[in-house]
Parts: C-alpha cells; structure tokens; sequence
C-alpha cells in the first residue's frame, strides 16, 4: 500500500503522539518542607523515575529566580526521593518555589510559596499542633478533612507541629501518601511541618518514619529555635522514653542552653497527668520536675483522641495555686500548661475506636486540673506576639472555635 507524503506525515504524528514517552517523568508525592531552621530550608519530593533535582526560588516580590541543586536517591518503596536544600534565607521571608526538570519548570510550571524562618529577634509568629491525624479514612479517620481546613489557612501558619501517630496502624511507609500526603498537598508544600514519633509510628522507625522526613539531630527528638521561642520534640516511643539515659541527658543540656529563652515549648506523644480516657504515663510525669526547672511555659501532646487543656502545674503535677477549673486566662504562671490534641484525624467513640468517649474531667482524680474539655475533632493554634502566648482550638470540621487561653509573662 502506497502513502502519499500527507498521508505520511499524518502517520509519523499520529504514532509519537501515542507512543510513551521515554523521559516523561511523574510527580508522586508534591513537595514537602522540612528543618526550616535559621536561614534554610530543606525540601523533598518523588517521582517515579531518576531525573535531575533542582528547583528555583526568588523572594516574593521579586523577578529573578536561584537555581539550587540538589540530589536523588532511591526510597524503600521504589520511588526517588529528590532533596534540595536552600541556604540564605532572609529572616522571616516569604519565598517562591519552582520544582526543575532539568533546566526547565516541571509540571505546569506549578508555583509554590514558604515563609522563612525568623531567627533575627521576631517575636510574633503563629503555628499549628494536631496529633493522631493518620488514621485511613475507610477506618473512620478524617485526615482529608483536616487536610482541606488547613489548606485553607495556610496564611495564619508559619509552620505546624504533628504529635505523633501519624501513620495508623503501624507506620510503615507504603502508605504515607494514601494515608496522608496525597490528603495534605495544599498543606506541606506552603507550610514547614515538624513531626515527632507516636507509638503507631513505633514499628522499626529507622525503615519507615526517618525515611520520610529530614530532622534535626538524631530526628527521634531534637530542637529548633523560631522566633522568640525555644522548641523541643521528644520521643515516648510506646509511652515510656526512647534510648532514655541519652535523651535525658540531651534534654537537661539543651534546656540549660536555653532556659533563659522568653518561651519554651516542648513537645510529645504521650500526656502525662490527664483527665481523658488515657492513664497517666509516668515516663512523661517523670519529666515535669525537668520542666519545672527550667522555666517550660507549655508541653503539646496526642495520644487520647480528644481535646484536653490542663492549669499550669508545678514539678510534682501539682495544681498550681490561684487556677481551680475553668481558666482561660495565666498571669505568669510559674508553672506550664499541658494540652492534648489528640484528635486531628481519630476520635474516641468513631471508627477503629469505637468505645464511647466517658470521662467526666470535672469528677476527674485531679480536682480543679481540667481548665477545658471538648470532645471533637480539634487542632491547636499558638501565636507568639512578645510576652503574650495566645492559644485557640478550632473544630477540622466547620473551623469553629471551641477554646481560647492566654499565657502573659511580664
């Protein structure tokens, strides 16, 4: 069978246009920021296959762009992981970010934006805390639904904190973009996300949590300053505490470095006294003499599915004098405040948990502790704004506000 040349032509554009394309590289998991930590930046993507790394980045407001390489290698899963660390980041910036195939914008030319860390003096800053967000969905989990709140307020953010149990049942990281990635990419790409391990997440952490994100230190607990704020992450590993002889050890140094920080936040899975459903955990309550200390103006925690917000106690767990129930309002305290968020994405009484949520926090075994109690999906806002901390609740469905405190330190 003969072709004339048209008939030709229409063939050879016909079976490019069909056949695979060779190089075609495909975005698996949308960018994500990690260790914003003075001025740099840490961001991570996949693909399918190897191609070369690299983004560009301005500062907003800006017209030309940076190229910043980076480096690629293969995950446990199979796909690449591409890594691209930004260096001289203006204090408290807003940056503009374009993932490369090699010296060309990739995918759409999609552009995504990130506020730089403060570490030049700041004092006014607002982040997120929530816990137990990675509970499937097909078990009665919301993990989407808190994806789709945050991703309308990543404004208010300049980063977030997870509490552990991010990965339900067992942490393993064949299902961290089911179970979370894919539900939180109008999230993680725009706003830096500091996790630390719960004990759903405690099963071999070395081959599935520390493959999934890039920490400070050891990355089972470390520290960063933001701000006017010294933050600490500690591991509890299954209620108890990780490696304990040298994580002690590393707590009390780094809070003797940083004890005379205006603010210090610390971080964990597991609560220690509580009113909830959950006992007390005597490896965290064994830390509030460290606490007391050194000055520790609040303590962040998962684990019970609920949301609990306790009076600021002293060394011993003791009720500090002049706060008695309900109390939104600490005029230095001398004491800290401990807060479970435990119910980001996993509900007691819902789904896989389905036992009725039944605690009664003002017949509770600490008399006066509880300053408030609400059952419900829940994330946490702190902002920082000199000596004044300023805490919120708000419900991941609705995004109505159930709690509002205030910390005032003179």
């Amino acid at each position: 069978m003969k072709y004339t040349p048209i008939a030709l032509i229409f063939l050879v554009l016909l079976n490019s246009a069909c056949a695979p394309k060779r190089n075609q590289v495909t975005l698996k998991r949308a960018p994500y920021l990690q260790s914003v930590i003075a001025d740099s930046a840490t961001v991570l993507w996949r693909t399918d296959r190897p191609m070369p790394t690299g983004l560009e980045i301005r500062k907003k407001g800006e017209t030309d762009w940076f190229y910043v390489h980076g480096s690629n290698k293969k995950t446990n899963t199979g796909l690449i992981e591409h890594e691209a660390v930004i260096h001289n980041l203006a204090s408290g910036g807003v940056y503009e970010y374009r993932l490369m195939q090699g010296d060309r914008p990739a995918w759409d030319k999609k552009t995504y934006s990130f506020p730089a860390a403060k570490y030049q003096g700041e004092d006014r800053f607002t982040f997120f805390a929530a816990g137990d967000i990675g509970e499937p969905v097909a078990n009665g989990g919301t993990p989407d639904q808190m994806g789709k709140t945050l991703a309308q307020r990543i404004s208010d953010f300049d980063f977030g904190l997870l509490l552990g149990d991010i990965i339900y049942p067992d942490g393993k990281s064949e299902v961290y973009d089911s179970q979370l990635f894919d539900y939180f990419t109008g999230v993680f790409p725009y706003v830096p996300i500091f996790p630390v391990l719960g004990n759903h997440d405690w099963h071999e952490p070395e081959k599935n949590y520390m493959q999934e994100w890039k920490l400070p230190h050891n990355e089972h607990y470390y520290s960063f300053d933001y701000g006017n704020t010294h933050f600490v992450a500690l591991d509890t590993e299954m209620g108890g505490m990780y490696d304990i002889e040298n994580q002690l050890a590393w707590l009390k140094e780094d809070l003797e470095k940083h004890k005379n920080a205006p603010w210090l936040i610390v971080y964990l899975h597991h609560n220690g006294h509580s009113c909830t459903y959950k006992k007390d955990y005597e490896g965290v309550v064994k830390l509030y003499p460290i606490f007391a200390e050194y000055g520790v103006d609040l303590v962040l925690n998962g684990h019970a599915h609920t949301y609990e917000r306790l009076n600021p106690m002293d060394g011993k767990g003791q009720l500090i004098a002049g706060y008695n129930g309900p109390t939104d309002s600490y005029q230095n305290p001398k004491g800290f405040v401990a807060i479970t968020a435990g119910s980001g994405g996993k509900l007691r009484g819902v789904g896989s948990d389905p036992k009725p949520y039944s605690p009664d926090p003002e017949n509770c075994r600490y008399p006066g502790l509880t300053a408030k109690a609400i059952h419900d999906w829940v994330y946490l806002q702190i902002s920082i704004n000199g000596n004044t901390l300023e805490g919120k609740a708000f419900t991941t469905h609705g995004n109505t506000e159930v709690d509002w405190f205030t910390v005032v330190k003179d």
